[in-house]
């Protein structure tokens, strides 16, 4: 059964089985992903995945219908993360997926013999920019994660991460330097 997001919302709020079950379907790889990425284990990820779905089902009656479904899940997912990694004083991004999107065509993943030795460069410089990107301290690194891979916007990241957007940049600002120096003394920053 297709249904458009305010159908389901409208579903849910009359406490409508099926419709949290139409939500559960339609979110939760979604919701999974996120989860995934930033929990240090597979059970944690799932342990999240309910948190997060209890939060959505005690928040929907006050959800503005005319509102986008999906931001509004993601912001939640996000926030419920971060508050995850901060109760739990977790010091590292979960290392279950890549911090580096791989978002190129299959074609170019198939290894020939004109690309193999450039494949592998990239391979060995997206390592190590990861584990550098890893080893900053929790707010750059978050804030980093949140700028420049998830696509988030200062004032965003500012309210994820309870701070003004002036302390946001500036700890985008010196994990960015940090970064620098790491990568220029691991050789891969020429200057």
């Amino acid at each position: 059964m297709e249904v458009t997001d305010k159908e389901l919302v409208n579903l849910c709020k009359r406490k409508n089985r099926e419709g949290y079950d139409l939500l559960i379907q339609k979110y939760e790889r979604y919701i999974y992903k996120i989860c995934y990425f930033y929990a240090p284990s597979r059970d944690d990820s799932l342990d999240l995945v309910q948190e997060i779905y209890m939060k959505i089902i005690k928040s929907l009656d006050s959800f503005d219908e005319d509102r986008a479904l999906l931001p509004w899940i993601k912001k939640i997912t996000v926030n419920t993360c971060i508050n995850f990694l901060k109760k739990n004083n977790t010091d590292n991004i979960s290392l279950n997926e890549s911090i580096i999107p791989e978002d190129e065509p299959l074609e170019l993943k198939l290894a020939s013999s004109d690309n193999t030795e450039s494949r592998l460069i990239y391979q060995d410089t997206k390592i190590i920019v990861e584990n550098s990107i890893r080893e900053l301290p929790y707010e750059m690194r978050m804030a980093i994660i949140l700028r420049h891979i998830k696509g988030y916007s200062y004032k965003a990241i500012g309210e994820l991460m309870s701070c003004p957007e002036g302390t946001v940049k500036t700890y985008i600002h010196r994990g960015r330097n940090i970064l620098k120096e790491n990568l220029i003394k691991k050789g891969i920053w020429e200057v």
